[in-house]
């Protein structure tokens, strides 16, 4: 079917994406197509939890493996910390809507990205110049935030609340899943292997 572009534009019949203007003849084919095109772009979406999850995961046990745990970690805390870091606001925003500490003490979401920042720093610093008084109070932070986190983040999935995940950011829009969740556990145990290994 051919359809007449002036009428469409008159007739708010255009559908814009990615610079590609699509026109149609009715609203009816208009809201079909633009659903199925959302859908789609959801189903995607879905999808990105759990690839950063498994990613993450195996990431994770490689790194335990291999002995490249504490440069693993050092990493990962900075690289989620500058995510964090880059809209703080809707960080703490989001962040205080499932944390245990957040939700009552709003200073210690916005203190929360800068203790990951130092705790990486403290650890690619140990990979190098390892002093391990400072990589075990490291790891016992470590423990201590991420454990309450994961309170939180069970609390929250048991509640079925439907919230975004902060951990990297408001910028990137992620469900919190059970992926954060298997995230913090990961590296309570990684900072439960440096403190009693």
């Amino acid at each position: 079917m051919e359809v007449n572009e002036k009428e469409a534009i008159k007739n708010n019949l255009v559908f814009e994406r990615t610079g590609i203007k699509y026109y149609f003849c009715n609203n009816n084919c208009k809201e079909i197509f633009t659903a199925k095109k959302f859908q789609k772009q959801n189903k995607f979406n879905d999808r990105i939890p759990w690839i950063i999850g498994i990613t993450l995961t195996v990431v994770a046990i490689w790194a335990v493996i291999n002995d490249f745990m504490i440069a693993y970690m050092g990493i990962y805390f900075i690289v989620f910390s500058i995510a964090k870091i880059s809209d703080l606001k809707g960080f703490v925003k989001a962040f205080s809507k499932y944390d245990v500490i957040a939700k009552r003490i709003n200073v210690y979401a916005l203190l929360y990205p800068e203790i990951e920042f130092i705790l990486g720093i403290i650890y690619l610093i140990g990979v190098f110049y390892f002093n391990e008084v400072v990589i075990i109070i490291a790891a016992w932070i470590t423990l201590l935030i991420m454990g309450i986190g994961s309170i939180g983040i069970t609390k929250n999935l048991l509640s079925k609340n439907q919230v975004k995940c902060a951990c990297l950011g408001t910028k990137i829009k992620i469900p919190l899943t059970k992926f954060t969740l298997i995230e913090n556990i990961i590296m309570v145990i990684m900072a439960t292997i440096i403190i009693f290994a």
